[in-house]
C-alpha cells in the first residue's frame, strides 16, 4: 500500500502537464510548474499521512503555507509556489478531476508593484539613436561582417523601442511578419497569443536597410527569421541582451539597460506623452490592465510636476 501513496496525484500531475502543453504554455514554464508540484508532493509524502490528492485538506494547505513562511522565503517566492498550487487545484476542479476546489484555501501574499529599473529617459533614448544613426550613416555600402552586424543591431534597437515587444517575440519574428505597407508587425506572444502592433517609419527604414543590404552577409542557411546571428542562425535571447548591452555601453549615456528595460521605456514614454493606458496595454500584449498600470507610477512624476507648476492652489497669492 505504501508504494501506492499519492499514485493518483502523480497521474493528475502528468495530465496537468499535457493540459499546459495543449494550452501553449512555454516549455520552461511547464517545467517550473512541475518542479513546484514535485516540491509540494515530497513535503506531503514526508510530513503527512495523506494517502492521495483527495485527502488534501485546507489544514494541510495551511501547514504547507506556514512552512514556506517559516523558511523566511521572499514574498515573491512564496507567492509563486502557492500560485502554482492554486492553478493546479483550480484546473483539476474545473476539469472535473476532483470534487472540491482546494485552491480557495490558498491565500497568496500580496506583492508590492515594483517600479521598473533602468528606464531610459527620453533624452537618453534620443542620444542612443543619434549614436546609432551617425554610425549607420557612415556605412554607404556593406563591405564586411562588421558593417552587417552594425546595421542589424541598429534595426534591433529600433524595433524594440518602437514596438515594445519582448525579447522572445523579437527572436520569433519572421520576414513575412512585417507589413511595410501598413506599418504593422505580427507578433506571436506569450501563451500562443497573437497581436498586431504598429511600427514607426524610422524603425521600418532601419529594418528594410538591414534586410536588403546586410542580412545576406549573415545568412548561412535558408531560414526566415528576421534577425539572425553572425553564424547565420536564429538570434537567441542571450545574444539580443548582449547586443543591447553593448550598444548602450558604447553610447554617450552611462546606464545599464536590458531588453526589458527598453520595453519599459517605450511604455513609460508613451504614457508621459498622453497615450491611453489601454492602448499601451494592447501594444505590450498584457492580458491584464494591472500589468500595464505599473508604468503609471513612473509617468505620474510628469503629472506631479505639471500639477505643481500650473494648479492654482500651488501658486503664491492664490487667495490674496
Amino acid at each position: 500500500m505504501k508504494g501506492k501513496r499519492l499514485h493518483r496525484f502523480d497521474i493528475l500531475v502528468a495530465w496537468f502537464r499535457e493540459y499546459l502543453t495543449i494550452n501553449n504554455y512555454r516549455p520552461r514554464t511547464i517545467e517550473d510548474y512541475l518542479f513546484e508540484l514535485s516540491f509540494f508532493r515530497r513535503w506531503v509524502e514526508q510530513e503527512t499521512d495523506v494517502e492521495d490528492i483527495d485527502d488534501v485538506t485546507p489544514g494541510i494547505i495551511n501547514t504547507y503555507t506556514a512552512l514556506l513562511y517559516s523558511r523566511h522565503l521572499a514574498a515573491t517566492t512564496i507567492h509563486h509556489k502557492l500560485a502554482v498550487l492554486s492553478s493546479f487545484f483550480k484546473t483539476l476542479y474545473c476539469e472535473h478531476k476532483v470534487y472540491i476546489d482546494i485552491s480557495e484555501c490558498l491565500l497568496l501574499p500580496s506583492l508590492k508593484k515594483r517600479l521598473p529599473f533602468h528606464i531610459l529617459t527620453e533624452q537618453e533614448t534620443s542620444d542612443i539613436f543619434k549614436y546609432l544613426e551617425n554610425n549607420s550613416n557612415k556605412i554607404t555600402k556593406v563591405q564586411n561582417m562588421n558593417d552587417a552586424l552594425w546595421l542589424r543591431n541598429h534595426a534591433i534597437f529600433e524595433v524594440l523601442y518602437s514596438t515594445g515587444i519582448r525579447n522572445a517575440e523579437l527572436g520569433n519574428l519572421f520576414l513575412d511578419h512585417i507589413n511595410y505597407h501598413d506599418a504593422v508587425v505580427h507578433i506571436h506572444g506569450k501563451g500562443g497569443k497573437e497581436r498586431l502592433v504598429p511600427i514607426g517609419e524610422t524603425s521600418l527604414r532601419a529594418v528594410r536597410r538591414y534586410i536588403q543590404h546586410a542580412r545576406s552577409f549573415l545568412l548561412s542557411q535558408n531560414i526566415s527569421y528576421v534577425f539572425i546571428s553572425y553564424r547565420g542562425r536564429r538570434l537567441d535571447n542571450r545574444s539580443t541582451e548582449t547586443i543591447v548591452k553593448d550598444i548602450v555601453y558604447n553610447s554617450p549615456i552611462e546606464k545599464h539597460v536590458t531588453v526589458h528595460g527598453i520595453r519599459h521605456s517605450c511604455a513609460t514614454h508613451m504614457l508621459n506623452r498622453g497615450a491611453d493606458i489601454r492602448y499601451v496595454q494592447e501594444l505590450l500584449g498584457h492580458a491584464s490592465l494591472s500589468s500595464t498600470q505599473i508604468y503609471t507610477h513612473v509617468s505620474i512624476n510628469r503629472l506631479k510636476q505639471s500639477h505643481k507648476a500650473h494648479h492654482p492652489r500651488e501658486q503664491e497669492g492664490f487667495l490674496d
